[in-house]
C-alpha cells in the first residue's frame, strides 16, 4: 500500500496502474514508499506529491514493446536513434513521460525530468532525479548482493547512495556484457567528483 499522499493525481496515476500494468504496481509503489521516506527524513525540500508522481510514473511504459516506444517516439518526430540506446527498452522513460504529460497532464519539470533520466542517469542531476533512480534501484521488492547497505546508505544520505548505486548498477551491466551508456559514465563521474567536494577528499 502506498504512503498516504495529499495529491488528485496520485489517486489517479494509481488507478491506471492497477487497471493497465497491474504487474508493475508492486514496484512503482515500492518504489514511492522508499522515495517518500528518504524525502521526508532528509527534508529534500520536494513535496510529497511531486516524489509520489515521479516514482510511480517512471515505468509506465516498461512494458511496451521495442515497436510500441518505437512508435510513440516516431509519432511525435522524436528520432529514437538520437538518444544512442542500442537497447530500445531504455527508451521507456521518455515514453513515460509523455504518458505523465498526455494522460495525466503533468507539467513539472522536476518530476518529468527525474521520470526522463531514470535508467541510465546522465550529467546534470538534481537530488530528485538521483532519489528516484535510487529508490527505483533498491526499493523493496529489488533484491541483490549488497542492496541492505546500499539501502542503509540511502537513509541515511542520498547524495552520498547515489554514485553507489550508479556504480552498482554500471558494474552488473558490465558483468552481463551489455553496453554501457556515455551518459550513466557522465553521471557517475559527476557524482563521484560533488561527492569529493563535498567530504573534501581528493581521488
Amino acid at each position: 500500500m502506498t504512503r498516504q499522499v495529499d495529491s488528485v493525481l496520485v489517486p489517479k496515476v494509481l488507478d491506471h496502474i492497477r487497471a493497465e500494468i497491474p504487474t508493475m504496481e508492486e514496484h512503482l509503489v515500492g518504489t514511492s514508499n522508499f522515495a517518500l521516506e528518504i524525502n521526508r527524513n532528509q527534508d529534500l525540500g520536494y513535496t510529497d506529491e511531486q516524489v509520489a508522481l515521479a516514482a510511480l510514473c517512471h515505468d509506465l511504459a516498461r512494458l511496451y514493446t521495442k515497436d510500441e516506444l518505437v512508435h510513440e517516439l516516431v509519432s511525435r518526430g522524436i528520432d529514437p536513434d538520437s538518444f544512442g540506446f542500442s537497447h530500445p527498452i531504455l527508451l521507456h522513460g521518455y515514453v513515460s513521460e509523455i504518458i505523465a504529460v498526455e494522460k495525466f497532464g503533468i507539467s513539472d519539470e522536476a518530476v518529468l525530468s527525474a521520470i526522463r533520466k531514470h535508467t541510465t542517469g546522465e550529467k546534470g542531476m538534481n537530488v530528485l532525479d538521483k532519489l528516484i533512480y535510487v529508490s527505483d534501484k533498491i526499493e523493496s521488492s529489488r533484491s541483490f548482493p549488497g542492496i541492505d547497505e546500499l539501502r542503509e546508505i540511502a537513509r541515511k544520505d542520498i547524495v552520498e547512495a547515489f554514485p553507489r548505486v550508479i556504480a552498482r548498477v554500471i558494474s552488473m551491466v558490465v558483468a552481463r556484457q551489455f553496453p554501457l551508456y556515455y551518459n550513466s559514465v557522465e553521471a557517475y563521474n559527476e557524482a563521484i567528483s560533488g561527492l569529493s567536494d563535498r567530504n573534501g577528499l581528493e581521488l
